[in-house]
């Protein structure tokens, strides 16, 4: 089994300034330190693995959690970009209501940037990661995998764990993929839009089936507890 938590950042400065970030970027503001460490030092999880992604604001809320003593030894530590928020290309840089964010359209990719497909894509290889690396114990990677997946295999060869307590270190979106991507595996029945708020926790409990298959339990949304939250408070 894994315990997977999935750990958006904190507030970051261009949210406050309602500008879409991209990789260059300003980190977390004030609040979205204090958001970080509040929240670590109320909830009790060994984090035993960790996969951050390679953006200052995730670094940043790494590095704050990383403080308050709630991550795991520095070689358990891998920063990725495969969990990266969805690029929002030529838009980077320009206010929030710029972007045509229509979520049925979730084929459209701005220029330079990506579509929700494409992030979905990036989910789909981490769980499949995660599967294969956690919960089948392989260690080395497959011929077909990319780039990004590969360096995982390679950076995680080495980790050894007794409860497989994963947290993922990433983005609103990459989140809201995530929750996707396991509604049309029919692995997650959510009534409502799942809003991911910051620095806040979304834990699954990931499981083998007999078949050689794997499924997904929710435990908590927007929380650091196992208590249901409301989505928007």
């Amino acid at each position: 089994m894994i315990n997977l938590y999935v750990f958006r950042h904190g507030q970051s400065i261009y949210q406050c300034l309602r500008v879409i970030s991209g990789l260059h970027e300003f980190g977390l503001s004030a609040l979205g330190k204090y958001q970080t460490y509040n929240l670590a030092s109320r909830t009790d999880v060994d984090f035993e693995i960790a996969y951050i992604s390679d953006t200052k604001r995730t670094i940043e809320t790494f590095e704050m959690l990383k403080l308050a003593g709630k991550m795991p030894p520095e070689e358990n530590c891998i920063f990725t970009p495969l969990i990266r928020e969805k690029c929002q290309g030529d838009f980077i840089m320009q206010e929030f209501k710029a972007f045509p964010d229509d979520p049925n359209k979730r084929n459209f990719t701005p220029s330079n940037g990506e579509s929700w497909e494409d992030v979905q894509i990036r989910v789909s290889k981490t769980f499949d990661f995660l599967v294969r690396r956690y919960l089948f114990q392989q260690k080395k990677s497959q011929h077909n995998d990319d780039e990004y997946v590969k360096a995982l295999f390679q950076q995680s060869q080495h980790i050894k764990s007794k409860k497989n307590n994963i947290i993922l270190i990433t983005h609103y979106g990459f989140i809201k993929e995530i929750v996707h991507y396991l509604k049309k595996a029919d692995q997650l029945q959510l009534e409502q839009p799942y809003f991911a708020q910051n620095a806040t926790l979304f834990t699954l409990q990931l499981h083998l089936k007999e078949n050689q298959s794997w499924q997904a339990k929710i435990i908590s949304l927007n929380s650091y507890t196992r208590q249901y939250r409301p989505f928007m408070d």
